[in-house]
């Protein structure tokens, strides 16, 4: 995925909620780390009004998930890869084009779950995967169009309904 990430800790089986003080630490250290290049990206003036917003708003995820795990709170790990998450400062074309074969790769696969989630099966998840397939084709459409995307919206769209 084009996004830029701090990679989460290597430890296979352990989930937020499994993590040793020491892992817990180090854990808010990377998301520390993720939240001052948002910063960073903010205040350089670099980047686009778009981009600028973005990284406002994931340093607010981050200084989110940074509070509940102080607290020792359970943070589920799409909330911690979100709050790891930094928004580009500017997507290049080349870069736009990635995103757009990532985002057509996510259409298919939101139009495969719909497909095996009939609307007389399994209603929710049928239109789950439904949405999220409408989702990532209005994204498309705006990024081929030349239109300026929040990155959220970007990193919303490419993800697929979990299975149930």
């Amino acid at each position: 995925m084009f996004a830029v990430a701090i990679s989460v800790l290597s430890l296979p089986g352990c989930g937020p909620d499994q993590l040793s003080p020491s892992q817990r630490y180090l854990l808010i250290g990377k998301i520390q780390a993720a939240r001052a290049i948002d910063a960073e990206n903010l205040s350089n003036g670099r980047a686009d009004p778009t981009q600028a917003v973005n990284s406002l708003y994931q340093a607010q995820k981050a200084r989110t998930v940074i509070g509940q795990l102080k607290r020792g709170e359970e943070v589920p790990q799409p909330q911690i890869d979100d709050a790891l998450d930094v928004p580009p400062e500017s997507i290049s074309p080349d870069a736009r084009s990635e995103l757009i074969r990532e985002l057509m790769t996510a259409e298919i696969r939101d139009e495969l779950g719909e497909q095996t989630h009939g609307p007389g099966n399994d209603w929710i998840a049928w239109n789950s995967y439904r949405e999220q397939r409408d989702r990532a084709d209005s994204i498309v459409n705006a990024l081929e169009s030349g239109e300026e995307v929040p990155w959220s919206e970007i990193q919303q769209a490419l993800r697929v309904p979990e299975e149930r």
